[in-house]
């Protein structure tokens, strides 16, 4: 993949397929797991190639993309993608921001609106750190601790749960070979690697603390296109009814029964499909 010196970061990514530009801003915190054993990502195949151009990237201390002890904020990272645009010369795209991904294209749609042709949030909501889940306290309290003890002491007191990748009750065959393949690589990186993996991923982190886009939902005006599993466990579904309800002109389409990444599933991916094949007419 070529790479993008960008903001600050060199970014890899991807262009495939010729026409209407679309930029996927992907999932996930980034970290170790996302750069040894990444998983694939579906918005490869959902778009006809002859009519659309599909730009896919590792954001910044993610996947191939640089590492780098800065602190982040919501707004470098949505300046991040806009710097790639600027850096393909693409004036304007299409924005789909997945799970994660979902409140960066928020802030690229609601800081350069110019810039988008319509956005579509799968899978995603407005307040992803908050503190009502689980997951947003443990994000949340990595980030104090880096803050009040540094990063090496927080490093030093996770650096033997961090070989071992998180629980996956997966039962695809592929996943559970990209399990095992990110379970090796794990035991056999370097401690300075491990590190330098350990704080890009908590400092994206941070960059979600404190970020809810609720009350300025009403602002977008490009079509805004939802689609969410309805037994998605790790963003739940009221959150995608939330972003319906606070974009009075956007789409929500529910998949029943589909869990997190949505994209993977065809039902999801079909109705994404046409839904872009409307915008570009």
């Amino acid at each position: 993949m070529p790479y993008a010196d960008v903001n600050g970061a060199r970014l890899s990514y991807e262009s495939l397929g010729e026409g209407a530009p679309l930029l996927f801003i992907h999932g996930g915190y980034g970290g170790a797991g996302s750069t040894l054993a990444p998983q694939p990502q579906a918005i490869r195949d959902v778009a006809p190639r002859d009519k659309v151009k599909t730009i896919v990237y590792d954001r910044r201390n993610a996947g191939q993309s640089s590492y780098g002890p800065e602190h982040l904020s919501m707004a470098t990272l949505a300046a991040d993608a806009l710097g790639l645009l600027d850096h393909l010369k693409i004036q304007r795209a299409i924005i789909v921001g997945s799970s994660a991904g979902g409140p960066i294209a928020l802030q690229l749609a609601l800081s350069a609106p110019e810039r988008v042709i319509a956005l579509a949030l799968p899978n995603t909501g407005a307040n992803l750190a908050s503190m009502e889940r689980a997951q947003g306290k443990i994000r949340a309290d990595l980030v104090m601790k880096s803050y009040a003890l540094g990063d090496r002491a927080v490093f030093e007191q996770r650096k033997a749960e961090l070989r071992v990748p998180p629980p996956n009750d997966s039962k695809d065959p592929a996943e559970l070979a990209r399990q095992d393949k990110l379970k090796a690589a794990l035991q056999a990186l370097s401690e300075e690697d491990l590190f330098r993996y350990a704080v890009g991923e908590i400092r994206n982190f941070e960059a979600y603390l404190n970020i809810d886009f609720t009350s300025r939902l009403a602002e977008l005006k490009m079509p805004v296109h939802i689609v969410h599993g309805t037994a998605d466990r790790v963003v739940p579904y009221a959150w995608g009814e939330a972003l319906h309800r606070g974009i009075k002109h956007s789409e929500l389409v529910p998949i029943e029964g589909a869990d997190h990444g949505i994209i993977a599933y065809e039902a999801a991916a079909k109705v994404l499909r046409e839904w872009v094949l409307r915008v570009i007419g």
